[in-house]
C-alpha cells in the first residue's frame, strides 16, 4: 500500500510538471497548408475584441488585420479573423493551440472564409508573427513552446522553424502552383 501511494504521489508531480500549454497539432506542410486556405496573408492587426458567443458558453476573439500583402488565393483589404480565447471584463480564457492578436503585430496568416469571419487555418501552424532581425523580415512560427507535432500515422514530426518571410511566401507561391516545396537552397 505504502508503494501504491508513493507511486501515484510520484505520477501525480510527473503530471504537475508538463507544462499547461502543451498542444498536439496534426503536422502539415506548405502544400496542406495552401490547398486547405482560401487565402494566404501578409497584414498587420489593426484592432482586437474579445466577446461572448451567443449562448454565453465560450469567449471569441476577433482581430480586424489590414492585408498589405496577398501571397495566395484572393482577400479583402481588411479581413476579420475570428479565434476561441480572450478576456471579457475580468474573465480570461485561454485556449491553447489557437491563434492570439495583439494590436500593431505584423502576420502572415493561412485563411480561410475571408468573406465574413475567417478562420485561420490549422489552428497555430497557419499563423507566422513577423519579426524584423538585422534588417531582415523573419516569419517565426506562432505554436506554442509546449507543442508537439505528428504525422497521420502517429509518429514524430519535426517542429515548424522560423525562416525568412522571403523564403517562406516563395514556399506558399510554389504550394498554390501546385510545385513541390524543395528545400530552398536547392531552388535559388
Amino acid at each position: 500500500m505504502k508503494r501504491l501511494l508513493v507511486v501515484l504521489v510520484l505520477a501525480a508531480a510527473a503530471v504537475s510538471a508538463l507544462p499547461a500549454s502543451a498542444s498536439t497539432f496534426l503536422a502539415m506542410d506548405q502544400g496542406e497548408l495552401v490547398a486547405a486556405s482560401q487565402a494566404v496573408v501578409v497584414g498587420e492587426v489593426i484592432s482586437v475584441r474579445a466577446f461572448w458567443n451567443d449562448d454565453a458558453t465560450a469567449i471569441l476573439s476577433e482581430a480586424q488585420v489590414r492585408v498589405d500583402e496577398v501571397v495566395a488565393g484572393e482577400a479583402p483589404r481588411i479581413v476579420t479573423v475570428r479565434t476561441f480565447g480572450g478576456t471579457v471584463g475580468r474573465l480570461r480564457i485561454e485556449a491553447h493551440g489557437f491563434p492570439t492578436f495583439h494590436t500593431g503585430e505584423r502576420l502572415v496568416l493561412y485563411l480561410d472564409g475571408v468573406e465574413g469571419a475567417a478562420e485561420v487555418v490549422g489552428y497555430q501552424l497557419g499563423e507566422y508573427r513577423l519579426v524584423n532581425r538585422k534588417g531582415v523580415e523573419i516569419a517565426v512560427p506562432a505554436v506554442d513552446a509546449g507543442a508537439t507535432f505528428i504525422h497521420r500515422d502517429g509518429s514524430a514530426a519535426a517542429r515548424p522553424q522560423a525562416l525568412p518571410l522571403a523564403d517562406l511566401k516563395h514556399q506558399i507561391r510554389r504550394a498554390a502552383e501546385g510545385r513541390p516545396v524543395a528545400d530552398l537552397r536547392d531552388v535559388r
